[in-house]
């Protein structure tokens, strides 16, 4: 089983590196379709801005804060996932930004490629391996389990009664 575990492993870490050398862009697939997805749901809020850095952002009956400079926003979808919310989307479109430049490093490319880099080695076939001059490993003796709760007492001792 770890053999097999091995060899996909092995796989695995070249596929994702040629599905990495297939991106148009220096975030992954993923994090640009739910960007795309957010931008969309964004067009449908309304603003309220503070002229500062502090905007109410109306989403149907739900009202968000979002605070730019701290890269937070009160439905707390930006902080959990790294990907700028619809709200602060919205803000961004405002301000004139790109919130390209608000995705999380973890989606980029050079992450990506860190992740995948160290390659695991092909290994010979077991029967070629030399034959282990260790002594075999033997399982532990399976023993009965008791019923939970406070051990009988066994032995030469009399019960006490309380």
């Amino acid at each position: 089983m770890l053999e097999e575990i091995r060899v996909k492993m092995m796989k695995r870490v070249g596929q994702m590196r040629k599905f990495c050398d297939s991106w148009i862009h220096d975030f992954s697939p993923m994090a640009l379709k739910v960007l795309t997805d957010h931008t969309a749901r964004s067009m449908k809020c309304s603003i309220e801005w503070n002229s500062d850095t502090g905007y109410e952002i109306l989403e149907g009956q739900f009202r968000h804060v979002v605070d730019l400079p701290r890269q937070t926003c009160s439905c707390r979808a930006w902080m959990l996932k790294g990907i700028p919310c619809p709200h602060a989307i919205a803000a961004f479109h405002h301000k004139k930004l790109n919130p390209m430049d608000y995705i999380s490093q973890w989606y980029s490319r050079d992450t990506y490629m860190k992740i995948y880099s160290h390659f695991i080695q092909p290994v010979l076939n077991l029967k070629i391996w030399p034959p282990s001059t260790n002594p075999t490993v033997i399982p532990p003796k399976v023993r009965n389990m008791h019923v939970p709760g406070r051990p009988k007492i066994t032995g030469g001792r009399k019960q006490m009664n309380l």
